[in-house]
């Protein structure tokens, strides 16, 4: 999972982006062509701006916490090639482009065995060959967290590799033999592949201290490498003016792209600044945080802009701190679940836009998908302010005058709720649960905060864990393995510092189940646990909204970690 990155409105006006563009590097308009489905060659035309509401990426490398953005990940998603893509129905579909055929799974008595056939076409921008050498350094470089074994401490997962005993070519490195040592049933979500040729350090300390330095966005990715229909060079970057144009990658093996240029263009997510784009002209493609009167004023520009509100596989949610005195006693953690009135919290945000908008009820599975489960104890439906004071006095709290608690030993129960800046969404959130804790027994300060995705080097981050309660969304998949970190003692996504034994032992079978039902099953047990934890708490199934010009088709939402650009080599000027 990722989580979601802080938005940042923009001061200056976006209209200066033409000449932005023109000095990223030179022009390919005149361009050469793009493969239809047919095999003909066709001129390529147009350029799509995509307005992004997300910070601007300060990393490329998106193995290490300073790359875990969405910016990072939307930007990648047609750069690096995977043998598998998630599709805007939740379903994996296997890329024909980059695999000969689909891969094969066959099951032994320990674990499992994966075979890829690539496609002879496929290869690198500068025509090396992509082969297995890539499959196993791309294991290689994710496989262990553990420095005593190889590996790197800075690696955001190591899940699923991490079970993988070898990795072997064969037919001149086109066939691929994975072999794991136990099973793994999210198989399909490994091997975004890294080029061995372009990265490989020679061995695992030098290529962990690669890792862990990544790839400046200003620098570009080493040797402007792509494996897919997109290219990100180093001269198409300006990091000052947050702009990142993507171009044809010139040995690009499949259909399309269509498109000139694809252009990323930090905006932010004020909703008077992505309207006015859109307008305009200046961008033709959004995705952000949706707001009432920003979903009704895009919905005002029809037909010239369609639009679409989906609802993803994100969820926004509070993470409890347990490093912190009153956080760490679970008494506090569920007194806060109880003095929340979430239905609440919903009905005056999401809710204000979109009446299919509900209270979320599970970490693992959001309200649409079939292994959905209303885990949450009944006493967390509804706001039971009497029954978080109680506890809270069970914990020897005393409540004040002000109606404040204060503990002997660790003081009144001020909390800071952090999230991040420029999302009111977020912050009417933060507003209307810090009345309703107060009512029982806590006092919030709002904290919108620049570096809560920031690396450890920030006190603040999350990953410093240098916060009280953080407002924030995961940004999930439809593979459940990839919420362990989340929940895992010592998990590197495990900001709340959660830990608990039967979790532990759930989520180890969950990494292992190969039968979807059981597997199901052994997340929703997890969950029910951690309501007992209380750790983090959900709130509802988060929205997606995507907006773009009429002048362009091709374009289809995916509510997914995919993004708005998953398909973007499909998309092209309107007839």
């Amino acid at each position: 999972m990722k989580a979601t990155r802080r938005r940042t409105a923009v001061t200056a006006s976006i209209a200066a982006t033409a000449m932005v563009l023109a000095a990223c590097g030179g022009s390919d308009s005149d361009g050469g062509g793009a493969t239809d489905e047919g095999g003909d060659e066709v001129e390529r035309a147009g350029t799509l701006i995509y307005g992004e509401g997300t910070a601007f990426p300060e990393n490329l490398n998106p193995l290490i916490a300073a790359g875990n953005s969405v910016a990072t990940a939307f930007l990648l998603i047609r750069v690096f090639p995977a043998p598998f893509r998630t599709l805007p129905d939740y379903t994996i579909g296997f890329d024909d482009d980059l695999m000969a055929s689909e891969p094969t799974i066959e099951e032994t008595d320990t674990g499992q065995v994966i075979t890829y056939e690539i496609s002879p076409d496929a290869v690198w921008s500068d025509g090396t060959p992509i082969t297995a050498d890539d499959f196993e350094f791309s294991w290689r470089l994710q496989r262990s967290s553990d420095p005593a074994d190889g590996g790197c401490e800075s690696l955001l997962s190591t899940t699923g590799y991490d079970q993988i005993e070898s990795v072997e070519g064969a037919d001149e490195g086109k066939t691929v033999t994975v072999t794991y040592s136990s099973p793994f049933p999210d198989w399909k979500s490994l091997f975004g592949l890294f080029p061995a040729h372009v990265l490989d350090e020679g061995d695992d300390a030098a290529n962990c201290e690669a890792t862990t330095a990544g790839w400046p966005t200003a620098e570009g990715i080493p040797d402007d490498i792509s494996g897919g229909p997109w290219q990100i060079t180093a001269a198409n970057i300006d990091s000052g003016a947050q702009v990142i144009a993507l171009t044809p990658n010139p040995e690009w093996y499949g259909e399309g792209p269509f498109l000139e240029r694809l252009v990323h263009q930090t905006i932010g997510d004020e909703s008077g600044t992505v309207v006015s784009a859109l307008q305009s002209g200046e961008v033709g493609l959004v995705n952000p945080q949706p707001q009432l009167d920003l979903v009704t004023q895009i919905q005002d520009l029809a037909p010239n802009v369609e639009s679409e509100i989906t609802f993803g596989l994100s969820f926004e949610h509070f993470d409890m701190n347990t490093g912190n005195p009153h956080l760490a006693k679970q008494e506090v953690r569920q007194a806060f679940a109880l003095a929340l009135d979430r239905p609440a919290i919903v009905e005056a945000t999401v809710g204000q836009f979109d009446d299919r908008a509900q209270v979320l009820n599970n970490r693992f599975y959001v309200n649409n998908q079939p292994e959905y489960e209303d885990t949450a104890p009944e006493q967390y439906n509804e706001q039971d302010t009497a029954g978080a004071i109680a506890l809270l006095e069970q914990a020897g709290y005393t409540i004040g005058a002000d109606g404040i608690a204060t503990h002997p030993q660790d003081g009144r129960l001020e909390l800071t709720m952090s999230t991040t800046q420029n999302n009111p969404l977020r912050e009417q959130t933060i507003d209307l649960a810090a009345v309703q804790l107060a009512e029982g027994g806590f006092a919030i300060e709002k904290f919108l905060d620049p570096d809560i995705f920031a690396g450890a080097d920030k006190p603040t981050s999350l990953e410093a864990r240098g916060f009280d309660v953080a407002l924030f969304a995961w940004v999930s998949s439809p593979y459940v393995s990839g919420n362990v970190s989340l929940y895992e003692t010592g998990g590197g996504q495990n900001y709340a510092g959660v830990s608990n034994e039967e979790v532990d032992d759930l989520l180890g079978q969950l990494s292992t189940e190969l039968d979807a039902d059981i597997a199901a099953q052994l997340a929703n047990e997890a969950d029910t646990i951690l309501w007992e934890e209380a750790a983090t708490i959900p709130l509802y199934q988060k929205p997606a909204y995507t907006a773009w010009s009429s002048e362009f088709e091709g374009i289809q939402p995916n509510a997914t970690n995919a993004g708005p650009l998953w398909n973007s080599e499909e998309i092209k000027l309107a007839a």
